[in-house]
């Protein structure tokens, strides 16, 4: 064999030796994110948050690695101004590769129901018009109504749109009887009942009272709707 495919081979038997780098390893944003809440949840904040940086460096791309580890450590937080800080050290490989000393806000996350398509005024919600998402504790406001129970089978009383909170004042109980529909009229006294025939003189929820005139005697009455055909009445 001559001397220059003795160099050749002895060359790649050297270079075939050695252990093939890893490529670039990228630690985001959204992992430090993962590390630093579950360092809320030891410090007893166990909720889910949403974390905004605003000072340190969050993303990490570390050559040469292929693990990573990310450990925090000494978290302070304000809870009158959703303020933190935190510093967070990332190991590659088993070694430390980078440190940084985090600041930032946190917000409380909460579970709200939201229309999945818009709607229009005058519908009626059904539990398929609605869909579940996480919003800011501090953006539902008292008059903001977020549970599904408090959505299902309430009337829009303006137009919804997809993805946005509920007020209070966009909906309401669903119109069972309107003004001037002809209802059956119940009147009940103890064990005794008698129908007649009257008309609405407002519009009425269920179980909402309402004002009718009987056709036929033309006496105004009060009463509650049942359902969309009954309004009964209770008289002495």
């Amino acid at each position: 064999m001559s001397a220059f495919l003795k160099s050749i081979l002895a060359l790649f038997c050297m270079t075939a030796a050695l252990p093939a780098l890893a490529g670039t390893l990228n630690v985001t944003e959204s992992d430090v994110s993962r590390a630093v809440a579950e360092e809320f949840a030891e410090q007893g904040l166990d909720e889910d948050l949403e974390l905004e940086f605003f000072g340190g460096k969050s993303s990490f791309a570390i050559e040469n690695a292929q693990n990573a580890k990310i450990m925090t450590s000494g978290l302070k937080y304000d809870e009158t101004q959703n303020k933190f800080s935190v510093r967070v050290e990332i190991f590659a490989d088993g070694r430390s590769a980078a440190i940084s000393d985090l600041q930032g806000k946190y917000y409380v996350l909460d579970e709200a129901w939201v229309p999945v398509r818009n709607i229009n005024k005058g519908e009626t919600l059904a539990e398929q018009d609605l869909k579940s998402v996480k919003i800011r504790r501090n953006r539902l406001k008292p008059s903001v109504l977020s549970k599904k129970e408090q959505l299902v089978e309430k009337e829009a009383k303006r137009s919804l749109k997809e993805g946005k909170l509920i007020n209070e004042r966009e909906v309401g109980s669903r119109i069972l009887v309107r003004k001037g529909d002809i209802v059956t009229l119940v009147y009940k006294s103890g064990q005794m009942q008698i129908t007649a025939k009257g008309e609405a003189l407002n519009d009425g929820a269920k179980n909402q009272k309402i004002e009718a005139e009987n056709t036929k005697s033309k006496k105004k009455v009060y009463g509650i709707v049942k359902d969309a055909d009954t309004v009964e009445v209770n008289f002495q």
